[in-house]
């Protein structure tokens, strides 16, 4: 009996398949890091081309007008537009501000936009946009109120009364409004409608108002007297003039400046005619008659 040969196979080092277990791990993981960072170059290059190209822009533009659509077709379009508060503002420019288009839904429109488009219009204040669903969309504004004619280096706005400009231009319709003229004028229109509202007879009589060193009224009358107001307490000056032409008729005598500018005086300038007359009045001893 032939004796058995020993094997010249080598025994396995401990560890051994773990270390190759470890190697085609680590081999695989970076194989799928390599394939993760391609396809994400991939993507980002998609991406960029996507949206540089605009056809991004154009998905969402198909996406949002074939919801629109499926909307509209739902009966949800705007059949009616309500405008209301307006007088100096055209119904066309209110339209055309909104640039709505035909057969959009109501749903989809940006009234934070069309609000804003409303708002440029020059007489319009305030404004708000309401959708009322299904079909009506219902605009109110609120205009300016004109209240004087502003001149400042010869040219005219129309202003309201916090002196903000409304227009400049179709002013022949505002000529009774009262004319303030100079810098800043525009901005200090309270006293000044103040003393129009109290007396505004003794107004109607007022050509213009000039703002002087951006402190006090000058009155430029019709008939070409000239009234000086004091900076402080021009409600008070404003009284006695009224009390003046109401007891004497001070405005129809030849008058050409009144001056309150100081506390507690009024000082008459007559015309260079009525101070020559009334200077022969006393040469001769006559009695001068009062003003």
């Amino acid at each position: 009996m032939w004796p058995l040969k020993k094997s010249k196979t080598t025994p396995a080092r401990r560890g051994a398949k773990q270390a190759q277990s470890l190697k085609r791990r680590r081999r695989i993981s970076l194989i799928v890091r390599y394939a993760s960072l391609v396809v994400g170059c991939i993507a980002v290059i998609s991406s960029v081309y996507i949206w540089r190209s605009g056809l991004f822009e154009y998905w969402l533009d198909e996406a949002h007008d074939t919801v629109d659509r499926h909307i509209a077709d739902a009966g949800f379009t705007v059949r009616e537009v309500r405008i209301t508060g307006q007088k100096n503002t055209k119904m066309k420019e209110v339209r055309a501000s909104l640039a709505l288009n035909d057969g959009q839904s109501i749903v989809s429109l940006d009234l934070e936009n069309m609000l804003e488009q409303v708002m440029t219009l020059p007489w319009v204040k305030t404004a708000t946009i309401v959708k009322i669903i299904p079909d009506v969309l219902e605009v109110t504004i609120t205009e300016h109120e004109a209240v004087a004619l502003w001149q400042e280096s010869g040219r005219l706005y129309l202003v309201d009364k916090a002196g903000e400009i409304i227009v400049s231009e179709g002013l022949e319709k505002y000529v009774l409004l009262p004319h303030v003229v100079g810098t800043g004028a525009n901005k200090n229109l309270t006293s000044l409608l103040a003393m129009k509202d109290k007396y505004p007879d003794l107004f109607a009589q007022v050509k213009s108002s000039v703002w002087i060193g951006q402190r006090r009224w000058d009155m430029n009358l019709t008939n070409g007297v000239i009234i000086k107001l004091p900076e402080k307490e021009s409600d008070i000056a404003w009284d006695l003039l009224h009390e003046y032409h109401s007891s004497q008729n001070i405005l129809a005598k030849e008058v050409l400046i009144i001056d309150f500018r100081q506390d507690g005086k009024t000082i008459v300038r007559l015309t260079p005619k009525e101070a020559e007359r009334r200077r022969l009045l006393n040469k001769f001893g006559k009695k001068e008659e009062s003003i």
